[in-house]
């Protein structure tokens, strides 16, 4: 190509060139042909998907008088009203202890109280839930971790029977006696 031409006044754009700035827009070239024989492909198309069912016929209609339906019977006012169901109370699980835990981002309760709560739980040994994270511990353990020791203590209280009364003891903490994220 000239140094001062692009490709259009050149009379050249080879087909699979990207488009330059000043290339003709290329256009489409639609042409219809055979419209007869397209629109009879279509239709038989058509008529094959149609050979499985049935052409569309009326319903049966009964006659209006034909008594259908039994007559109404009035309802008594004076019923006595149905008493309202009843539930069982719903057994209280890790899950709800572990809401009531975290709930206003709460981490565990404070060292005092939480010792509280592990003296609470029954049949534990010396290792065994892992005893609650006092002293120099409570310092240098995250709050993350001190989190999944109190899931361990209520996941044990859990599987003892002893969920519900672990459950009320948090529920009465007041917030000042929790660790939260962030202190």
């Amino acid at each position: 190509m000239g140094p001062n031409k692009n490709r259009s006044e050149q009379g050249q754009q080879p087909p699979n060139e990207p488009y330059v700035r000043g290339d003709p827009i290329p256009t489409p070239d639609a042409e219809e042909r055979n419209t007869d024989s397209v629109w009879d492909l279509w239709h038989r198309t058509h008529r094959a998907h149609e050979v499985g069912y049935a052409q569309t016929a009326p319903g049966a209609v009964a006659p209006a008088d034909a008594g259908a339906f039994a007559p109404t019977q009035p309802v008594g006012i004076a019923r006595a009203p149905l008493p309202p169901p009843t539930r069982a109370p719903k057994a209280l699980t890790l899950q709800d202890a572990m809401v009531e835990a975290r709930r206003n981002n709460r981490v565990c309760p404070k060292p005092p109280r939480w010792q509280e709560l592990y003296e609470m739980l029954p049949n534990r040994t010396a290792t065994r839930p892992t005893p609650p994270l006092l002293g120099v511990s409570w310092n240098a353990t995250p709050s993350l971790s001190k989190r999944m020791c109190l899931r361990e203590h209520l996941a044990w209280a859990e599987a003892k029977g002893a969920l519900p009364t672990v459950l009320a003891f948090l529920k009465q903490l007041p917030e000042q006696e929790w660790l939260h994220m962030g202190d």
